[in-house]
């Protein structure tokens, strides 16, 4: 399951000088002012060579040297923006290892020291006055230059366009935070961002948008909070979505959202909801009737907003609302969210963006839901399904959620149907009878090569060749078995986790190679419902084969309880409920005895994962930047990161911390892992699980053993495998010697490819497996002394499978007795 919480390309700002322009104009008004500003001619300055202009912003200097910059014309009194060209510099330097460590991965540098030839630059703060004091210090006095800005006018449009809304949004508040952004052309790096905003979590942003292949990506050179910036908080909070939608025969979607909202904070008025791009906003309105402004992409044809579009819409209240205060707004939409993928197999690709909603994964609201659909489909969705009827051609459908969810959602096509009924809970599986036409056209056609062989040479007609029975795989044949494994592994995580958190699960077949688990909802690939035959025809590896059948479905079904319950908030947190869905599929394998299938493997192969090169490129997906990193993972330097580190990375450092816990020999050795799960998911539920709070719970649990830095604290260990990078290397360089009472072990423990202050428990056995000790790994060497009753043999590094890290060749030698 990948982030859904929404991604607002607009750093949404607030600028208080705008508020006389505000009640002066419409927000329409205001918002074509904007977007129309243009240089102001009479106000270019000309920077003679050794000239210093500085503007500082968080940890990041700017300055000019040499060339021109001239300010925007002012709106209603006020400077909002201005540009540069010639000669300048920037300057940043994050402290953040895991930011310094991005930055590197993306400059070369673990800071940023680049001179620039350019600049535009928008602001909500003193900036234009700041800047005009240096001139008038330094003796730099406006003239007017119109050759100059002819060269600049082309290229405002484009850019006005993007900040016009957030500019706006500083009308809208009774409470300013600053915002300066700059659009930078970078000798050495060529165009980049640098953004401060307090409007931001993170008010330090420094990224690129790169293209490889036919693909383009953002890349986030580095994003971090600042010590003196306290975070915004939140505005406003849904309690409730009453959904009613209308799913035509020709897959377009018609539908109204009524939301009933808080108001966390007074004074604002401007809120951003998750829509499709593809889904187009026809009205807002509230309670009274009332027609509200509303922003999404403006100005954009349906083929702009398909390639350049965003998935948010903004909307502006009448008035800023008092702090508690409760209102509804009712949203009408429509467009086309549902791809026909042939042969009755369907695509939903907007399943989170598919209505108007509020906040984040941690944000958990009530859901009601209406859906009309063609009567020949079948279709699930998210909650307790009310009952079903059918109008004309069509089905009626109404759900409802028993708990509070953080997203709903449904699928649909011609589904064959199955389920399994357990005490509490009933698991539903839906599937084609036939598959997709693109995975169709994969299979290699093994009925006509047959066919093509037994026709009669002498009968070119179809009517003289043989007919044969359809070989090809029908999904809908996997319906009974995957229902049985789905509710064997609900059981099975029920045990570790608590009990089932809905009455109903739908498990839904989807198109593609990715599997998604929402509250009561599972979209699985086909993959997952085809036998090996047919995966291996299709073109899957041995391994892909056992990803989609002994993992994926499972790792869903365990993203109920870890994710779809236990929320997360911001992006540096997603990890923990992906880590924790990956590590229990990881589990309920283990469970079924097979080999292939055991734990041992798996944790092989993610760590063999973490160590392979990229294509083409010698960085390796250990090193592709921290779990802490989230969405950022995934890059032009890595476009499966987020895949290749989290589910890898995740899994060991759950089963890590599972180690840690383990009590060997005793009636449940898994009793205090367990416990620690049940306490996460009981004090966790329908709110957000942070880093932070991982740290705490470990705190309180954490044994003796785990106290590395003997101050009751797991700071080491999230240190080291969450917000660092790196797989340690060791290899052990030892002496055996003979004593009166056994042999002594003498030697020292090497460790590389992780930075020096990294620190791991090391647990070191000998030859036939008996365990001598462990050794605190600190820096390149430690020292280590062991004593042993029988011969030792050659020494062995967790052969237990307790530590993430590769084992290299040791050396040993034989004391001299003596």
């Amino acid at each position: 399951m990948r982030a859904r919480a929404i991604v607002v390309v607009f750093l949404l700002t607030l600028f208080p000088v705008l508020l006389s322009a505000a009640d002066s104009k419409s927000v329409r008004e205001l918002y074509t002012s904007l977007n129309e500003l243009k240089l102001d001619p009479s106000f270019v300055y000309t920077l003679p060579p050794g000239s210093r202009i500085e503007l500082s912003r968080g940890e990041a200097q700017l300055t000019f040297e040499e060339g021109r910059i001239a300010l925007f014309t002012p709106i209603d009194g006020h400077v909002t923006g201005a540009v540069f060209s010639g000669r300048g510099h920037i300057l940043a330097a994050p402290r953040d290892p895991a930011e310094k460590q991005q930055l590197a991965l993306f400059t070369g540098a673990p800071l940023l020291d680049q001179t620039i030839s350019s600049a535009y630059i928008r602001f909500t703060d003193e900036t234009a006055a700041e800047l005009q004091q240096q001139l008038q210090s330094a003796k730099i006095f406006a003239s007017e230059d119109l050759s100059f800005i002819s060269r600049w006018d082309p290229l405002l449009a484009p850019f006005n366009a993007i900040h016009s809304l957030r500019i706006l949004s500083n009308s809208l508040t009774e409470n300013p935070r600053s915002y300066f952004y700059a659009a930078i052309e970078g000798l050495a790096t060529g165009p980049f961002d640098f953004v401060y905003d307090q409007g931001r979590d993170e008010p330090m942003f420094l990224g690129q948008v790169r293209k490889t292949g036919n693909v383009t990506y953002y890349d986030v050179w580095a994003s971090y909070a600042m010590p003196d910036v306290k975070s915004p908080a939140v505005v406003f909070r849904a309690s409730k979505y009453v959904l009613d939608a209308k799913i035509n025969t020709d897959s377009t979607l018609e539908g109204t959202a009524t939301i009933q909202l808080r108001a966390e904070n007074g004074g604002e008025r401007f809120l951003a909801f998750q829509l499709s791009r593809n889904l187009q906003l026809k009205s807002v309105t509230t309670e009274a009737g009332q027609n509200l402004d509303f922003f999404q992409n403006e100005g954009m044809t349906p083929q702009q907003r398909e390639m350049q579009g965003n998935d948010v819409a903004f909307v502006i209240l009448p008035s800023a609302p008092n702090r508690g205060e409760e209102f509804r707004l009712t949203f009408h939409y429509a467009g086309r969210v549902i791809h026909d993928s042939g042969n009755g197999v369907y695509f939903v690709s907007a399943r989170e963006s598919w209505y108007p909603h509020l906040g984040d994964a941690s944000d958990f609201s009530r859901y009601e839901m209406t859906i009309r659909w063609p009567r020949r489909l079948k279709l699930a969705a998210t909650g307790t399904k009310l009952d079903e009827k059918e109008d004309s051609d069509f089905h009626v459908g109404h759900w409802k959620t028993d708990t509070p969810a953080a997203v709903a959602g449904f699928n649909l096509g011609e589904y064959a149907f199955a389920s399994v009924a357990a005490a509490n809970y009933s698991v539903d599986v839906y599937a084609n009878r036939q598959l997709e036409l693109a995975l169709q056209r994969r299979l290699r056609p093994m009925d006509a090569d047959i066919a093509s062989r037994l026709t009669p040479l002498h009968t070119p007609s179809p009517a003289g060749r043989l007919q044969l029975p359809s070989t090809e795989p029908s999904p809908a044949d996997a319906l009974k078995r995957l229902a049985k494994e789905i509710d064997s592994s609900i059981h099975f995580y029920e045990a570790f986790s608590g009990p089932f958190p809905f009455h109903q699960l739908a498990v839904s077949q989807i198109p593609g190679t990715f599997g998604q688990g929402w509250p009561g909802l599972l979209y699985l690939s086909t993959f997952s419902f085809l036998p090996s035959g047919a995966q291996e025809q299709a073109g899957l590896s041995a391994s892909s084969q056992e990803h989609f059948s002994e993992l994926v479905p499972f790792h869903e079904v365990a993203h109920q309880w870890w994710g779809n319950v236990v929320g997360w908030s911001s992006y540096r947190d997603q990890w923990i409920d992906e880590a924790l869905a990956s590590y229990s599929s990881l589990l309920f394998a283990d469970s079924q005895k097979t080999p292939d299938r055991r734990m041992r493997v798996w944790l092989d192969r993610y760590r063999n994962m973490l160590e392979e090169k990229l294509p083409n490129s010698n960085l390796i997906a250990a090193d592709i930047g921290a779990l802490s990193l989230g969405n950022r993972l995934t890059s032009s330097k890595a476009p499966e990161g987020f895949e290749l580190v989290i589910y890898s990375r995740g899994a060991w450092v759950i089963h890590m911390i599972r180690e840690m816990l383990r009590q060997p020999g005793t009636k449940d050795p898994d009793a205090r892992f367990r416990s620690f799960l049940q306490k996460l998911y009981a004090k966790y539920q329908f709110r957000a699980l942070s880093t932070a709070d991982l740290q705490y719970e470990l705190n309180a649990v954490m044994t003796p053993a785990m106290d590395l830095d003997g101050n009751r604290s797991m700071e080491w260990f999230i240190e080291d495998w969450v917000r660092g990078t790196g797989v340690p290397h060791y290899h052990l360089e030892y002496k055996t010697s003979r004593a009166e009472k056994g042999f002594i072990i003498k030697g020292k423990l090497l460790q590389s490819h992780v930075p020096r202050g990294f620190v791991a428990p090391v647990p070191i056995y000998s030859s036939n497996g008996t365990y001598l000790g462990r050794v605190i790994a600190s820096g390149e060497e430690t020292p280590f002394h062991f004593s042993s009753a029988a011969d030792p043999g050659k020494l062995q590094i967790d052969p237990q499978m307790t530590l993430l890290c590769v084992v290299e060749h040791s050396s040993a030698g034989n004391a001299p007795r003596d």
